[in-house]
């Protein structure tokens, strides 16, 4: 993947925040805010054991409401 014009790797870099939560039980979801024009923003969430469904409640309503896109305000 390119970044900013620099390759990095993937695999290693993608997981690198998501993957501890889900290591102990934790699910975990990492949901995008775009914001054109600029790096890439997420918003992770995270619930207790077994609330797969809650996270993905989350992330959809955040979805839903388009909480997940920036506004760019002109001075």
């Amino acid at each position: 993947m390119l970044l900013d014009g620099k390759e990095v790797l993937v695999r290693l870099n993608l997981g690198l925040f998501t993957q501890p939560l889900s290591f102990i039980g934790l699910p975990v979801i990492s949901v995008p805010v775009h914001h054109p024009g600029k790096l890439p923003l997420g918003v992770q969430i995270i619930a207790a054991p077994y609330n797969e469904a809650l996270v993905l409640r989350v992330a959809a309503h955040l979805e839903a409401k388009q909480v997940t896109a920036c506004r760019r305000d002109e001075p």
